[in-house]
């Protein structure tokens, strides 16, 4: 059957109407030279969408086919490019192939023996689940898309099984299914080497696997686990789909094929600890994410770990519509040793070299080594002048600047101390290496504050050692973990959606790296998310699909503060809260929609409705409240860069409920009507994110309260400024044959081929569309600029990152010009060359919530004349 005969079944209006180019950019190095994703109109086949192909004289090889996606991605070899592939008859979207930076490790300075790496269940719910309600994810399948699993590791055995497994699919193996995309070679931007072995040599996906279903509590065989800890359902079936090779990046289209066939082999879950930078929910994994999640799926996405780099950075795996996207929080609390000094307890870690809990003598009091009445670090001789610290513990600052905790231990040592106490200088507490027979122990910053304080009034007071451990929260316990990144997204709707714990977290390794590490990232907490779904599944018996179970976790999530702080926490932090699985387990109410997007000033939806209803026994009278929580300036000091910490501020919006109270018989359901006033303070030309949460909380003893968040932006989303004027973007220069960048000389003439023009963006919000014109010396539009490098001068990007996480460079994009343009942004042709000349080049961005009509809706800049022989 040929394409014609497929066509002429589709509309009039598929027949006339282009496929859409989506050209996201952030950056070229991300990007896939010369390959495409392409989604097929809905009814077309694969091989009428090839013949089509070829009709076009398009020369390509096909990377992967995809079924669920109906598309394919593709290598082209002739002049095609993105925009030409979308008029093709039959082509809905394409996509440039996205390059997925191998998940980063973020080593914790927590040991694995250290007690802060405890797995805590009790902040979730999920210890009760295990313990009260022998919950263990039995019979719900998770695929894990990562680097791959170390499937003989012991902690994925089967239970009561006494090794790991040795073959992937054997009796005593968890991780029934599984598939290599790539090979070890494979960097992300060289030829897959695909096998049937999706054997880990990086770690990150062993480390993930762990937290959704390890089970390390009786493990007799080495190497042993240096403390027990289990996973959130430690008899889920796992499917291990490596996308990564040993080191280097992951392709989307590999990503894809393993989405799919996660489906295929009947995956009720799909975890997604990776992430590609903020985008909009357009991309394809959240395109292929929406198509399974609609087939009964769940998705779990991180939602990314750039909380340095401010708003808008929430990451694009978790975006679509009924995804989840998971923010981090850290963990809540930790049982550990304590001294007692002044009547009060402090938590403590003891070195590695000493080993053991710590017990000295009432006579070993404090001495502070204060130098000029500031405590010092304890590096050198003089911190000791005129102190006697014999047989006496010395307080020193945790300060690793000048010596490590070996060299201030031996110094303590040698002037006849007892014991040395090291106030931790970050949050947290630190981890010492030490000195042998020397007890040294470390502690929080807060806790060496107060001990210093003490030691002022009553210098001979006695410290106490405990011989057993107590609960104690530590540093940011609880609170959503600073790196997590900040939504909204571009659309300026609610993400990330929940939370769980991904700060400091012990699970799996790959044996050949020691089988145990502690970890911290939204990679951490997405895997808690994902084993949480299995025990809802297990407890329900039923497996509901991803959209349903997200709108019960989020509806019975904590909702949290920062650390010491008395508000709560923007959602855009920390979305509905922290995920609690027992709650979700138990309540009998749910509010629909699972949040409330109030959008902008102008666009502000003033008057929105929810649905409660009560699924319980008996009739319930729930009431209504309003929590409001931090607004997040970025915008302050008239930056056109969002600040990289946003500043807390009281704009708190109000809202009116229909009806206080209300009465809901079983099985029924009611509507509420809430009106939303935004709020009187902040300033609206500061663009102030402002959120909170709509609470139904039963009046019977003991239910479980819901209730969803909502997030607006006061002010009007058209002026956020788009591109960082503040360091001189959009930008025009010359770059050499080799690459370098200079500033462009005066009446200069560009040959291209030793000197061509680049034109230099740096985006700070999200853009539906960012153009470079080019106009000749008449004023006239004569096209797009077009980049070999990277692509077309137009389309979505999300906002960019400040600096590159593994060169610590500042990330902008680079268009470097060779004369080419594309007519407009739906050409059939390929980009034609213009004539030696001189030209004017404008970047313009499209502002957010336009229709993209040009100048109005653009944010412009003239970036001068050109001249190219």
């Amino acid at each position: 059957m040929k394409i014609t005969t497929i066509l002429s079944a589709l509309t009039a209006a598929t027949l006339v109407s282009a496929g859409k180019f989506h050209s996201l950019k952030p950056g070229k190095t991300n990007i896939l030279p010369n390959a495409f994703i392409i989604e097929y109109e809905d009814g077309i086949q694969h091989h009428d969408a090839h013949d089509a192909l070829k009709t076009h004289k398009v020369d390509y090889q096909v990377r992967n086919e995809y079924n669920v996606f109906n598309g394919a991605s593709i290598s082209v070899n002739s002049n095609h490019d993105g925009h030409a592939l979308a008029e093709i008859p039959g082509v809905k979207n394409v996509w440039h192939i996205t390059v997925y930076s191998m998940p980063k490790i973020e080593k914790s300075k927590v040991k694995p023996t250290d007690p802060q790496a405890t797995s805590d269940h009790i902040m979730t719910g999920v210890k009760d689940l295990h313990e009260k309600y022998k919950l263990t994810g039995k019979g719900v399948k998770i695929g894990v898309i990562d680097t791959g699993i170390d499937y003989k590791h012991p902690a994925f055995a089967a239970k009561g099984a006494t090794a790991g497994c040795f073959a992937r699919f054997g009796k005593n193996c968890r991780v029934a299914h599984g598939w290599d995309f790539v090979g070890d070679d494979y960097t992300g931007f060289n030829s897959p080497v695909p096998d049937s072995d999706p054997m880990d040599c990086y770690g990150h996906g062993s480390h993930v696997a762990g937290i959704i279903g390890g089970n390390a509590l009786d493990i007799k065989v080495t190497p042993k686990p240096p403390q027990p800890f289990v996973g959130v359902a430690p008899e889920v079936t796992l499917g291990a789909y490596r996308i990564f090779g040993c080191n280097g990046s992951a392709g989307e289209d590999v990503i894809l094929a393993a989405m799919e066939l996660a489906f295929n082999d009947g995956m009720d879950v799909i975890n997604m600890s990776l992430g590609g930078g903020s985008s909009y929910k357009t991309n394809p994994t959240s395109v292929l994410a929406e198509k399974l999640i609609a087939r009964g799926m769940a998705l779990a996405g991180a939602a990314g770990n750039d909380g340095a780099d401010g708003v808008w950075m929430v990451s694009d795996t978790g975006l679509g519509d009924h995804a989840t996207s998971v923010a981090s929080f850290d963990n809540l609390f930790v049982f550990m040793n304590y001294l007692t000094y002044g009547g009060k307890q402090f938590p403590y870690n003891w070195s590695d070299a000493y080993g053991k809990v710590i017990s000295l003598p009432a006579s070993a009091t404090l001495v502070p080594l204060l130098v000029n009445g500031v405590l010092s670090d304890g590096c050198d001789q003089g911190s000791y002048a005129g102190l006697d610290v014999k047989g006496k513990v010395v307080l020193a600052l945790g300060d690793v600047t000048r010596c490590k905790s070996g060299g201030r231990g031996a110094l303590a040592q040698s002037n006849g101390a007892a014991g040395i106490i090291i106030q931790s200088n970050d949050a947290g507490i630190d981890s010492l290496g030490g000195v042998p027979n020397l007890p040294m122990a470390s502690i929080e910053f807060d806790a060496g504050v107060a001990m210093l304080a003490t030691w002022k009034v009553s210098a001979k007071s006695a410290i106490s050692w405990s011989t057993a451990q107590a609960p104690f929260s530590i540093d940011n316990s609880g609170a959503p973990s600073g790196f997590s990144s900040f939504g909204l997204d571009g659309d300026l709707r609610s993400k990330p959606d929940l939370g769980a714990p991904g700060g400091n977290i012990l699970s799996t390794y790959p044996l050949a790296k020691g089988g145990y590490a502690v970890l911290s990232g939204t990679s951490m907490a997405t895997p808690y998310i994902a084993g949480s779904h299995a025990l809802y599944m297990q407890a329900k018996k039923a497996k509901p699909h991803g959209d349903e179970i997200r709108k019960v976790f989020k509806n019975t999530a904590t909702i949290s503060k920062n650390y010491k702080s008395k508000t709560f926490t923007s959602a855009t932090k920390q979305g509905a809260g922290l995920v609690n699985v027992l709650n979700a387990v138990l309540t009998t109410t749910s509010i629909t929609p699972d949040h409330i997007d109030l959008l902008d000033s102008v666009n502000f939806q003033k008057t929105v409705k929810i649905t409660i209803k009560n699924t319980g026994k008996h009739t319930e009278t729930y009431l209504l409240s309003h929590v409001p929580a931090d607004a997040l300036n970025s915008y302050n000091a008239s930056n056109s860069f969002p600040l990289g910490t946003p500043l807390i501020e009281a704009d708190y919006a109000t809202v009116k409920f229909s009806q206080g109270q209300v009465k809901i018989a079983a099985g029924k359901s009611a509507q509420i009507k809430l009106s939303f006033q935004e709020p009187k303070k902040g300033k609206a030309g500061q663009f102030p994110i402002y959120s909170g949460f709509v609470v139904a909380t039963p009046k019977t003893k003991n239910s479980v309260a819901v209730h969803v968040p909502y997030t607006g932006v006061k002010g009007d989303i058209r002026n956020v400024p788009m591109m960082d004027t503040d360091l001189g973007f959009p930008a025009l220069q010359a770059v050499n044959a080799s690459g370098a960048l200079s500033d462009v000389p005066k009446d200069f003439t560009f040959d291209l081929t030793n000197n061509k023009p680049v034109v230099l963006t740096r985006l700070g919000s999200h853009s539906p569309d960012v153009t470079i014109r080019i106009f000749d010396a008449d004023k006239k539009f004569v096209g797009f600029l077009n980049s070999k490098d990277a692509g077309p001068g137009f389309g979505s990007q999300g906002r960019v990152k400040n600096v590159d996480d593994t060169t610590g460079q500042l990330v902008f994009s680079q268009y470097t010009w060779e004369g080419q343009v594309l007519a407009s942004e739906n050409a059939t042709l390929v980009p034609t060359t213009l004539n030696g000349g001189t030209y004017d080049i404008v970047v313009a961005s499209q502002k957010k919530f336009t229709k993209g009509n040009y100048p109005a809706d653009f944010e412009v800049f003239d970036l001068g004349k050109v001249t190219i022989a």
